[in-house]
């Protein structure tokens, strides 16, 4: 098969739906209303909006199930649900195979996409397993810069909160 031809492609989940507790969102809401009352009496009214805005945010992630996403990667790019990222869009990538113990508990081989994008500058797209990560890394360390990467704090608060 020629290189032009040859693509990898997989499924992925947003995340793992965990079961919440009813008490669970009645402390969500009531630390994020007193947090937007100390900010209001504070005089800081836009901050306190914000508050309960994400809160709302938060509640309507945790109680929604993971929504399943398909990835490929071909001679073009890496296309995530048909939204194609050129490889000159693309600055670097970083295979975490998962492995090291500074990671969290059960956590999976991950490949971290760094974009020129204003919006989304960075990916963070599961891998299956070990053989998989293997063959994105091979497939990508030919068109992508390799560079070494962290997860994000976004992805650190959204498994805090178990989103």
């Amino acid at each position: 098969m020629p290189e032009e031809e040859q693509s990898i492609s997989w499924e992925v989940l947003t995340h793992v739906h965990r079961d919440r507790t009813n008490d669970w969102y009645w402390a969500l809401g009531l630390s994020a209303v007193v947090a937007a009352g100390l900010s209001i009496w504070l005089g800081n009214l836009l901050f306190g909006i914000l508050i309960l805005l994400c809160a709302g945010s938060i509640g309507a992630l945790a109680m929604r199930g993971p929504r399943e996403h398909s990835v490929e990667i071909n001679s073009r790019g890496i296309s995530v649900d048909g939204t194609l990222y050129p490889y000159r869009s693309l600055k670097s990538f970083w295979v975490d195979y998962g492995d090291d113990v500074s990671l969290p508990a059960g956590r999976q081989a991950r490949l971290y996409i760094t974009t020129g994008g204003i919006i989304t500058p960075h990916l963070v797209l599961p891998l299956d397993d070990q053989q998989h990560a293997q063959a994105v890394h091979a497939y990508l360390e030919t068109r992508l810069n390799e560079v070494e990467q962290e997860p994000h704090i976004g992805e650190h608060i959204a498994h805090l909160l178990g989103l």
